[in-house]
């Protein structure tokens, strides 16, 4: 029969994990100020939409 080998899954993993923890330099950089902005302005805008506020200032200036 053939040993069974204990531990070795956690060290294989141990490599990748080190591997993709380490942050590259030519990657796109993105602050934390951008994302919010972003998501609150998409968010803003389905809400918008959704209520019918962009046919009722299209009512209210004529276009």
């Amino acid at each position: 029969m053939a040993k069974d080998k204990k531990g070795s899954g956690i060290q294989q993993a141990a490599g990748l994990i080190r591997y993709f923890d380490e942050e590259s330099e030519d990657a796109i950089q993105i602050s934390r100020g951008t994302i919010y902005f972003i998501c609150i302005t998409f968010s803003v805008t389905i809400y918008i939409a959704n209520h019918g506020v962009i046919h009722w200032l299209a009512d209210m200036f004529g276009l």
